[in-house]
């Protein structure tokens, strides 16, 4: 091969894998975090708080606001999560919820010495301070990171070892399916649990319906406002069919109830659009910023009713 065609055909490498990890999606966590996550996850969330502070729709809501508890935890520690929060991950197996979070933290010792105070109890494990009690604990670590639960599922997700890992890795590939630039992400798999709803009726079908969903996905973008994308796969067709017609029939229902003196409303529910194949069941809903303004003035018109 000649010198051109040598540099030619480099070049044309490099292009290619330029090109290819520009276009990687999915959800990456840190390793750091993803070592933390317990063996018997099946449900999974996560929210990026730093990108989610810069959009239009977090200083609408919280730019301005004034919140007691939390001014007073940011004046006794330094800490503010309003600020300092940079990610957020929970993981549940369904009964428990183990939450992960990264910080923006100088020296912890003042957080520790203040969870003290208020009566928390120190437990050392394999080189780790838990505070807390047989309750809920929380322990610091290295690079900013904070996670809280149950003793033994820190205990757990401390220590990284387990016999068997098949729904941790099932979760996390899905999750690495889901667009990495979602400000809030959920993936939830296996049946989920009966609702307090009738157990005649049409309402009692309902939890037939979502114990039937075997894959549950969700993001959720705040940069034009909201725009939220779901998926669901149920075990059969027929419960597919069911969930897409009870979804419509919702939306339908809305669009009915609609006051003639807010015809905005209605705007909100042809944002909902609902799609049903074999198995799968997608909802996708968007919410321009204008709306969002629209329905924060019903709220605080509604308030100042009050």
């Amino acid at each position: 091969m000649s010198g051109r065609r040598a540099w030619t055909a480099l070049a044309l490498a490099l292009a290619l894998a330029g090109c290819k990890q520009s276009s990687r999606t999915g959800i990456a966590l840190d390793a750091s975090i993803e070592k933390l996550i317990p063996a018997d996850t099946v449900v999974l969330a996560g929210a990026r708080l730093e990108q989610m502070r810069a959009t239009t729709l977090y200083q609408r809501l919280m730019g301005e606001q004034k919140i007691a508890p939390l001014d007073e935890f940011a004046k006794k520690t330094g800490l503010d999560p309003r600020r300092d929060l940079i990610e957020l991950v929970i993981a549940s197996n369904g009964k428990d919820a183990l939450m992960i979070a990264r910080v923006r933290i100088g020296n912890p010792s003042t957080l520790e010495a203040l969870l003290e105070k208020e009566g928390a109890k120190r437990t050392v494990f394999e080189g780790h301070t838990l505070l807390g009690s047989e309750s809920g604990a929380v322990v610091f670590l290295n690079g900013g990171l904070v996670a809280a639960g149950r003793p033994a599922q820190l205990k757990e997700a401390l220590a990284g070892k387990s016999a068997d890992d098949t729904k941790k890795k099932a979760v996390l590939g899905k999750s690495a399916s889901l667009p990495a630039d979602r400000h809030i992400w959920v993936v939830a798999m296996g049946g989920f649990p009966p609702m307090p709803l009738p157990e005649t009726g049409n309402l009692a079908n309902l939890n037939r319906v979502f114990q039937s969903l075997d894959t549950v996905t969700m993001t959720l973008d705040l940069k034009q406002g909201i725009s939220l994308s779901a998926t669901g796969l149920c075990n059969n067709d027929k419960d597919a069919k069911q969930l897409h017609d009870m979804l419509r029939g919702l939306i339908g229902f809305g669009r009915l109830s609609t006051p003639t003196d807010q015809p905005e409303m209605l705007r909100f529910f042809d944002g909902i659009k609902v799609d049903h194949r074999e198995r799968t069941v997608k909802l996708n809903a968007d919410v321009p910023m204008d709306m969002v303004d629209y329905f924060l003035k019903l709220t605080e018109r509604g308030k100042g009713k009050a």
